[in-house]
């Protein structure tokens, strides 16, 4: 039984949902790719081990030049914990952050546009960007450890 969905917008752009797993088949998909594709990954909220291999097992077969945007907590901790998990020619256009007010509780999710948010390529993201609280104007802290969830951008230009 499947537990994603793969929905081709038109021939360079892709939306995923789901669960990546063992039982996640992508290969069909990446031969379909052409010169540039964009992989919308809001809608993955889970990702295991034996997910991650069928990943990179796929997207290293192709040589397109592959935008991720909109991605899921869970896919940013791929990037930074396994560089081929982008590919050959993969480049992160916008990735989701969790971020806490500490003065009022308040948790609240931002998709990060790459270059406008966070700018790639520093040596060590020490912090997250500043972030204005909704609820009471105090700036939010980064629900993540900033040195390691960023880790990818540092070899994005």
């Amino acid at each position: 039984m499947s537990r994603y969905e793969v929905k081709w917008l038109d021939e360079n752009a892709v939306i995923i949902k789901g669960t990546i797993d063992e039982n996640f088949v992508f290969d069909d998909e990446v031969a379909k790719f052409k010169d540039s594709v964009t992989i919308d990954l809001q809608g993955v909220d889970r990702i295991n081990s034996c997910g991650v291999r069928e990943w990179v097992k796929a997207i290293m077969k192709t040589e397109a030049h592959l935008v991720f945007k909109n991605c899921s907590s869970v896919i940013v901790s791929q990037f930074s914990m396994i560089p081929e998990f982008l590919g050959k020619n993969g480049k992160v256009e916008s990735f989701e952050t969790q971020f806490i007010c500490e003065h009022c509780g308040h948790e609240e999710a931002k998709v990060l546009q790459v270059g406008k948010d966070i700018q790639p390529g520093q040596e060590l993201y020490e912090d997250g960007p500043e972030v204005t609280c909704p609820e009471c104007g105090e700036t939010m802290e980064c629900d993540h450890n900033p040195e390691l969830y960023f880790s990818f951008l540092s070899d994005a230009s």
